[in-house]
């Protein structure tokens, strides 16, 4: 369902045509684009659509005024002239994405509410562990990938405070985790159409993220709420089929928070004795917490085990894994962790694993 209403009329009528194409194509569920080839008829189209904001070329501004009361955005190659320098522009030739957000964020700016269209059940899961360098955004960008080339619409939400984004996926957009933060934080109305100008979508797997954080310190800012508020927003604004939360390797409040929030949680282990040591202090303080409040007593129940960085001989289990279910067993390969690894060019064996796990979230 689309919400925002816009009509396009600039004087290079194959530029009116190319971004009404690519703002319907990539904002469909936020925005309805028309585009009007000359003014003639400007008053006529007005009628018809009731359009919520029109972007115009400067040459139709006092045209559009005399028939239009709503919000009116100048498209510019450059300064406006000085009888118009007050009114709120947009420059026409940078980047489209960047375009969006601008009329997205001028349109609930102004104290219009855009409401969920509630058209996809979302599924979300996290990955996770308690030990550092174990694969944890190897796996969460193999599911993601697999998941959206199969045809889901897919969000990696990465909540690490180092996070490598940047090395997986290409940003095309000049908000960050850092604004995602500051509209979480202030509770934001619209926030839902803040993720809709904010977010960027990878070209070759099509999966939507968000550009990384500009300082790394600003994730410890968030709290539970926050991440309540941003899983819940990303969750019911009914676009994604699946959300994959890439999460910090520490157990505390927000840990739980989104352990709560998701409806499974993939932890990822390896053979590796310090591995295996702080999974056991992560069940063992899992059962205190179960034990102490009913709260958290079905938190175990959701998660599940992958075993990655497995060797030929198989993952040696130490007794503390014996009763816990693994569903699946990622190969050890030396490729897996270099960020020039392509998951469909990547080892077989590998892509096999990750689409093992994927299938759970096909189906």
């Amino acid at each position: 369902m689309s919400l925002i209403k816009l009509i396009i009329l600039d004087d290079d009528d194959e530029y009116s045509f190319n971004l009404c194409n690519f703002l319907t194509h990539n904002y469909p569920e936020t925005l309805l684009v028309n585009y009007c080839s000359n003014a003639y008829n400007i008053e006529e189209w007005i009628k018809k659509i009731d359009p919520d904001i029109i972007l115009t070329c400067e040459k139709y501004y006092y045209q559009i005024l005399k028939h239009f009361i709503k919000p009116i955005a100048l498209l510019t190659s450059g300064k406006n002239s000085s009888s118009l320098s007050e009114i709120f522009s947009i420059h026409k030739y940078k980047n489209v994405n960047k375009i969006a957000g601008d009329i997205i964020n001028s349109f609930t700016n102004d104290g219009n509410i855009l409401n969920s269209s509630k058209e996809t059940t979302t599924k979300v899961i996290s990955v996770y562990s308690a030990s550092g360098n174990v694969g944890k955004t190897s796996v969460a960008i193999g599911i993601c990938s697999i998941c959206s080339l199969s045809g889901l619409n897919v969000f990696y939400l990465n909540l690490e405070q180092f996070q490598s984004t940047s090395l997986f996926y290409s940003n095309n957009t000049e908000y960050s985790f850092s604004d995602l933060i500051y509209y979480a934080k202030a509770q934001d109305k619209n926030f839902i159409s803040k993720i809709a100008a904010m977010r960027c979508q990878e070209p070759g797997t099509n999966v939507y993220f968000f550009k990384q954080a500009d300082n790394p310190f600003e994730i410890n800012e968030l709290l539970p709420v926050d991440i309540s508020f941003i899983t819940n927003n990303l969750k019911d604004c009914g676009q994604y089929d699946l959300i994959v939360v890439d999460m910090e390797s520490r157990f505390d409040s927000c840990t739980l928070e989104v352990f709560q929030a998701v409806d499974e949680v993939l932890y990822i282990l390896t053979d590796e004795e310090i591995c295996l040591h702080k999974t056991n202090i992560f069940l063992d303080s899992l059962g205190k917490l179960s034990n102490s409040s009913n709260q958290y007593t079905f938190l175990a129940h959701k998660i599940l085990y992958v075993a990655n960085k497995v060797s030929n001989q198989g993952l040696p289990l130490s007794k503390i894994m014996a009763h816990q279910k693994i569903i699946s067993s990622i190969p050890f390969s030396s490729n897996i962790m270099s960020i020039n690894f392509n998951l469909m060019g990547g080892p077989e064996t590998i892509y096999n694993s990750f689409k093992d796990i994927a299938a759970r979230y096909l189906k």
